[in-house]
């Protein structure tokens, strides 16, 4: 069975990191990593979890090897991973239009048509 060392070397190969680039995302050493991959240390419940999240990976599958490699984004995950560094109220805002249906979306061109027409109400 694989260990959690050889699964974040799989990850890290997936994404074509280097150890001193995954290092860098966890602030640590290339060697740290290299410890990680080899199971010298383990790594800490924080630097798993930022693992996951900043590369869709499905922590069950790296702590236990249970399940799929990579986690399935969400249209939030994707809006706040294409909206770094906006504002709380920009992302909210893109995800409430997400999840608009689609005849809601007719009636909000309708309104965004009459304001680029006729002005602001």
């Amino acid at each position: 069975m694989e260990s959690i060392g050889s699964r974040i070397k799989m990850i890290r190969k997936h994404y074509g990191l280097t150890q001193t680039e995954l290092g860098e995302l966890l602030g640590i050493q290339y060697s740290g990593v290299s410890k990680f991959e080899r199971d010298v240390v383990i790594p800490t419940e924080a630097a798993l979890k930022l693992i996951c999240s900043t590369y869709h990976i499905n922590y069950m599958w790296l702590t236990e090897g249970r399940g799929d490699m990579m986690q399935e984004e969400t249209a939030d995950d994707m809006i706040d991973r294409m909206m770094a560094g906006e504002s709380l109220l920009a992302r909210q805002i893109m995800k409430a239009f997400a999840r608009l249906p689609r005849e809601e979306w007719e009636r909000l061109r309708d309104i965004i048509d009459a304001v680029q027409r006729d002005g602001p109400p």
